[in-house]
């Protein structure tokens, strides 16, 4: 099979934050506690590096049920940076902005939390990074729909299983959550080759 090929490298980026509310999913009203990437040749969607860094939050520390669901602690991140000094790491990390583009499960959170992040600490985020990003959770929705498999219940350990791919992550942490979304995004190149 032919491999596939974007104009562009691929950085898939996955967060985990922490809130004032649980469940609420309030954008204003969370910090980022951990971000995870992977970068992917534009040819092959092959890893070619990883990013991972906890942060320690500025506003809302980690709820009970946040470490239950990731297994990050409040006092995990205690000695941790804050945000921009981590930001400034994956930017540095990310490298030009005009070389990669962002994608992501069901960026329409993680984006607009890490542009809100960006602002709070004074980073300019249209500096680093071109407008939107790549979301891989509606490609995973056409590709499990042409391929008659189901569309209820869709998160990444399911769609992983549904696709026949390896599952065998730390759910909920960012950088397995980076990965797992590749071999997701890989699959579904796969089927226009």
């Amino acid at each position: 099979m032919k491999p596939v090929k974007f104009s562009t490298d691929i950085v898939i980026i996955d967060l985990e934050a922490s809130c004032k509310t649980f469940g609420a999913n309030v954008i204003a009203e969370s910090n980022i506690i951990e971000i995870g990437a992977v970068k992917l040749n534009k040819k092959s969607l092959e890893i070619v590096d990883v990013f991972s860094q906890l942060i320690q939050p500025a506003d809302y520390p980690v709820l009970p049920q946040i470490a239950d669901i990731t297994g990050i602690t409040q006092d995990m991140l205690s000695d941790k940076p804050l945000f921009d000094k981590v930001m400034n790491q994956f930017i540095q990390w990310y490298g030009n902005r005009n070389k990669s583009i962002l994608a992501g499960w069901g960026l329409y959170y993680d984006l607009p939390l890490l542009r809100k992040e960006c602002e709070r600490f004074g980073i300019d985020y249209g500096k680093s990074f071109v407008g939107g990003g790549l979301d891989v959770k509606s490609l995973a929705y056409l590709w499990l729909a042409k391929n008659q498999r189901s569309t209820t219940g869709i998160a990444i350990e399911r769609v992983l299983d549904r696709m026949s791919l390896e599952t065998d992550f730390e759910f909920h942490r960012a950088l397995d959550d980076a990965k797992a979304t590749a071999l997701i995004l890989k699959k579904v190149a796969e089927e226009y080759n």
